[in-house]
């Protein structure tokens, strides 16, 4: 009885998330974020530093790995290497202008325009824009300068390592068996019988490596003619709607706080990622505003009564990371609940006062979402009119 019940939830499960993929990536996430902050916080204490130190390195580790999804290794490893090198270049910029409100706000406004432009070439491109903003704020926020900047991007890039170690060895992507493609055996059917045709291999296997560079993965179709089909592909007019929408945040942001305007921008940018019509950014930014208010309550209540019990901190940040990875993208409010709650959790965890930060994170999300509504209104077109980028 108790097996035949077991195996009927296993099935509903199955139903919501086929092959246990959600399941799969919440882990990869999960572990991978524990296992970086888990070796990056003693190593900061033990140094005299602050456990801020292992924080950037922790969220890249919590974020990357729910956009790896190639199967194949290079393409993979090429993916994961895109990542870091965006959040690193965004995190050393972000720190290098922290000190320059012009370019701080020039830079940010930059981000968001660039991640909306590209978030139509893929998970590899969307993840690369979410973490690139992120690593920005958090540069802006942290403002590391000198030995302190290079142990952070020395963690990030040692975090790819924890990344790589979960994705491929203890929790590996899903293998697929697919045929070698054409264009492959063109390239690897037998030694070149000639100058001639050893120079035509080489060509395409130079031709070969820029594709995987381009979309992780050989194709047939010359370069150039690929980066025209990806320059067309571009969100032109989402990515100039968000951008007006975060310049809008940032001063009503400012007005509420200085250091916090970010959680505005940021607002406006995750509620203009993946919506087309005012219509779906009206829903997104309901969503967002629920899971906001649930999530910052919930983070004051946990809080204030495990706030002497460490592990219990650890164990809910741990299921706040895992709810995050394994709702974001299929059920936005509950994504949104979790992640709220893990930021609430960190910052009660490192001494701030939780229910001041809960009350102005709710305020730059209020106020990031309603720009947002109010622009998306004016500017986006409605669900029923053609779609134009």
């Amino acid at each position: 009885m108790i097996a035949a019940a077991c195996s009927r939830a296993v099935n509903r499960a199955l139903l919501h998330d086929p092959e246990f993929a959600r399941l799969r990536g919440a882990a990869r996430s999960t572990l991978a974020s524990l296992l970086t902050a888990s070796l990056g916080v003693p190593w900061a204490l033990q140094h005299h530093q602050t456990a801020t130190l292992a924080v950037p390195a922790a969220l890249f580790a919590m974020i990357a790995p729910l956009f790896l999804r190639e199967a194949r290794l290079s393409g993979w490893l090429v993916s994961l290497l895109i990542l870091c090198g965006c959040a690193c270049a965004a995190f050393a910029a972000a720190a290098t202008v922290a000190a320059q409100p012009m370019w701080r706000d020039a830079g940010s406004l930059l981000v968001v325009f660039v991640g909306m432009l590209c978030q139509s070439l893929g998970a590899r491109a969307v993840g690369a824009a979410l973490l690139t903003l992120v690593a920005f704020y958090l540069g802006l926020y942290l403002h590391p300068v000198d030995a302190r900047l290079t142990e952070m991007l020395t963690g990030m890039a040692l975090a790819t390592l924890v990344v790589a170690f979960v994705g491929r060895v203890l929790i590996p992507v899903e293998r697929v068996e697919a045929a070698s493609s054409r264009s492959r055996a063109a390239f690897v059917r037998g030694v070149p019988a000639s100058v001639a045709a050893a120079k035509a291999r080489i060509a395409l296997a130079l031709r070969l490596a820029a594709d995987v560079l381009v979309t992780g993965r050989p194709s047939r179709r010359p370069l150039s003619e690929l980066l025209a089909h990806r320059l067309h592909r571009l969100a032109w007019r989402p990515a100039l709607v968000a951008t007006v929408a975060a310049l809008l945040a940032m001063l009503a942001g400012s007005a509420l706080s200085a250091d916090r305007a970010m959680w505005a921008v940021i607002s406006t940018f995750v509620v203009f990622l993946g919506t087309t019509s005012h219509q779906g950014t009206r829903a997104r930014v309901m969503k967002r505003i629920a899971g906001t208010l649930t999530g910052a309550a919930a983070s004051v209540l946990l809080i204030g009564l495990c706030g002497h019990e460490p592990w219990l901190l650890v164990a809910a940040t741990a299921l706040s990371v895992f709810g995050w990875a394994y709702y974001i993208l299929h059920a936005y409010a509950r994504g949104v609940f979790f992640i709220t709650m893990l930021v609430g959790l960190v910052y009660g965890q490192l001494g701030f006062a939780i229910v001041p930060l809960a009350r102005l994170r709710i305020e730059e999300v209020l106020a990031g979402c309603v720009i947002s509504l109010v622009v998306a209104m004016l500017l986006m077109p409605s669900a029923s009119a053609p779609e134009r980028a």
